[in-house]
């Protein structure tokens, strides 16, 4: 798979300057070639096999996945630099190294950039009506993210998140760009099923909560975007679960950390602490695994296949 990465590549090495070296930078591109291969490109590449499965052209197929490749790129180097990330994909993340500025600037141009590639399908459509419907989606879907990013840093600064809270995030920030990625074949497809909201809905519900759940399991976390999310105050799934289940000594406990500003990283095991003695990883796992059946059930009804599934989920833990 990764067909639509020399199309990524080409898009990027059309002006040599400064912004388009910077995009190449995050995705570990250079010189027109993929030169880091540990870059997995999980968008474009589940993008890609819905294409392939539902028949979609190979150079609408690689618009579409270079399109929401970048339009990703645009929400990662935004959360860099709001989270403080200093890493992403194990090197220096954007801001990092070229300063917020520069990471910004980055940011706004992948966005720019996504709606322009995505319009050049155009030409290989036969019904206009088809390209209004997806410039109408995924304009749609931006503002959906930048609404849900609002509440989720309005979480931030709240004392408590409800599992309610916490599902629509999931739902509406991170299964929003999931959704264009299976709603654009749908829709060029002209396929008649709408389980599409669902399926996103349910793939990233129960992805989240698994990432959640490894980060809390691992006693020494090297992923700097979701170390960088905790500390910003995301509260993951089984710390919620500890205001919810937990008595009021074990409440008052992780309240008190959740009131700093900036979660200190030296209270990170603390956290870990209570959601062990509550045993709220083990409840956010059964959570998860309720929503890959239902995922694997709508999967299913579109005829893919086991190995397909696999590849699916592989790649959607990459996100």
């Amino acid at each position: 798979m990764k067909n639509f990465v020399p199309t990524l590549s080409t898009l990027l090495n059309k002006e040599n300057l400064g912004l388009y070296q910077m995009m190449k930078y995050h995705f570990g591109i250079d010189n027109g070639v993929d030169s880091d291969s540990s870059h997995n490109f999980p968008l474009g590449t589940i993008s890609e096999l819905f294409c392939n499965h539902f028949s979609i052209d190979i150079k609408n197929s690689n618009l579409i996945s270079s399109s929401l490749e970048l339009l990703n790129a645009s929400f990662e180097v935004h959360e860099d630099v709001r989270n403080g990330n200093t890493e992403r994909f194990s090197k220096e993340s954007l801001w990092w190294k070229y300063g917020p500025a520069q990471a910004i600037n980055v940011g706004d141009g992948f966005q720019a950039l996504s709606r322009s590639v995505i319009l050049e399908i155009s030409d290989n459509l036969d019904d206009y009506k088809e390209l209004l419907k997806i410039i109408s989606k995924f304009d749609t879907s931006i503002i959906k993210i930048c609404e849900s990013e609002n509440f989720e840093l309005d979480l931030q600064e709240k004392p408590v998140t409800t599992t309610e809270d916490y599902l629509s995030v999931a739902e509406n920030k991170f299964g929003t760009l999931l959704g264009l990625a299976i709603s654009i074949p749908l829709i060029i497809s002209k396929s008649k099923s709408d389980n599409y909201n669902e399926i996103a809905k349910y793939l990233m519900i129960y992805e989240k909560i698994r990432q959640d759940v490894d980060f809390l399991s691992d006693d020494s976390p090297n992923d700097s975007a979701k170390f960088g999310g905790i500390l910003s105050k995301n509260k993951p799934l089984p710390v919620i679960l500890i205001f919810e289940k937990g008595n009021a000594t074990q409440k008052r406990k992780i309240g008190e950390i959740y009131l700093d500003r900036i979660i200190d990283p030296k209270k990170v095991p603390e956290i870990k602490d209570l959601c062990i003695e509550l045993d709220t990883i083990n409840d956010s796992i059964i959570m998860a695994e309720k929503y890959k059946e239902k995922t694997d059930l709508k999967l299913d009804e579109l005829g893919f296949s086991d190995s397909s599934k696999n590849e699916i989920y592989e790649n959607l833990s990459y996100l």
